[in-house]
């Protein structure tokens, strides 16, 4: 088995509906209380350059063996998520588009709604953007061990663009602009869990926002997004299910054109779109050398955006190495009598094993 070393220790979307926060503030999130603010910024990274994974940890269950990156100049956004067939332990396959990483990758991003009177909707990525001469990113300082990695320092939030807003709005801290109202820091933990089928692998993404200043919204939505690509999707047959109640809708092949019953679907999006409310739980599943393994995400009641891209990257609709997946989970963030330095913290949990596994944790396909 492989030994897993640090390199480095050092939208259109749901605007509206409530339900179960799967985001609350968890202590066990955050690993330190950071005290420095890290403004170092990496500028002029060509869109679709794949930033490098310069931070990585992993973990070995019974079955199925999982490594996550992280970019440690690109806001600590995760560029690497694979999956491994312990039967096969030197075939690594990464699911994660890790293209364009500052709007892509495996991040946690947020969007401010202003007063009436002042701007359109405000979209901030996670220390990081790519919506204004090319891709940007904060460095930040981290502590790691072999499964967990967890900023120290906190990194300026600037605004990437305003949503909605014809013609297009967007900006850059490389080129003085944006909005700034939180400081940010990521966290990855990842821990075994045991099943009656043997061991599984649980990664918690947090990322947590410390207010500047004392603010008062209408509404503020956070949302954790996986960028998936589209090539790796089509070669390991992936399949999305979808719990709602007593009904699983699946399964969903999202590389092609889909709909999904009881979504808003969008039928003139670039590919397809769709958002929904009140799903317990969603399953991704990719054929992983002969072995189904599934990312078991839960608690979605406030809300997805599933979709598939058919022209990102480049303009050939047929291309699968144009085009990418993306799965979105929503969130309400408090927005009502935020104090100056009041940390929030948007957290959620992907649950890694084979079906039989995942179904003896109770969740299944059917």
């Amino acid at each position: 088995m492989r030994t897993f070393l640090l390199a480095d220790l050092s939208l259109m979307a749901l605007l509206a509906g409530c339900g179960t926060d799967p985001f609350e503030s968890s202590p066990e999130a955050v690993a330190s209380v950071a005290q420095v603010l890290d403004t170092r910024l990496t500028c002029n990274v060509p869109f679709n350059d794949a930033p490098p994974a310069t931070l990585n940890a992993g973990l070995i269950a019974s079955q199925v063996t999982s490594v996550v990156g992280l970019s440690d100049t690109m806001g600590g956004i995760g560029v690497k998520l694979e999956l491994v067939n312990n039967q096969y332990p030197t075939q690594y396959v990464n699911v994660v588009e890790s293209r364009s990483a500052a709007g892509a990758g495996w991040q946690t991003s947020y969007i401010v709604g202003d007063w009436p009177g002042g701007v359109n909707p405000i979209v901030f990525n996670q220390a990081a953007g790519n919506s204004l001469g090319g891709q940007w990113g904060y460095t930040n300082s981290y502590a790691a061990t072999a499964s967990a990695i967890h900023a120290l320092d906190w990194n300026p939030l600037v605004s990437d663009h305003l949503m909605g807003a014809l013609p297009p709005i967007t900006f850059s801290p490389c080129s003085g602009t944006g909005y700034v109202f939180d400081d940010g820091q990521a966290h990855i933990t990842g821990t075994l869990l045991g099943t009656s089928a043997g061991s599984v692998i649980q990664w918690t993404h947090a990322y947590s926002l410390r207010a500047r200043m004392a603010q008062t919204w209408p509404w503020v939505r956070a949302e954790q997004a996986l960028y998936l690509q589209k090539s790796v999707a089509a070669m390991g047959d992936l399949r999305i299910y979808l719990k709602k109640g007593s009904t699983v809708h699946g399964p969903i092949r999202p590389v092609n054109r889909f709909t999904i019953p009881d979504a808003d679907c969008n039928p003139n999006y670039p590919g397809s779109g769709c958002n929904a409310f009140g799903y317990n739980y969603a399953i991704l599943v990719w054929n992983i050398f002969g072995t189904d393994v599934g990312i078991l995400i839960r608690n979605l009641e406030a809300g997805i955006s599933l979709n598939m891209e058919e022209t990102t990257y480049c303009q050939d609709a047929t291309d699968l190495t144009c085009g990418n997946i993306n799965f979105h989970v929503w969130s309400d963030l408090q927005s009502q009598n935020i104090s100056a330095g009041m940390v929030r913290t948007v957290s959620q949990d992907y649950v890694i094993g084979t079906l039989p596994q995942l179904a003896a944790m109770g969740y299944t396909i059917y």
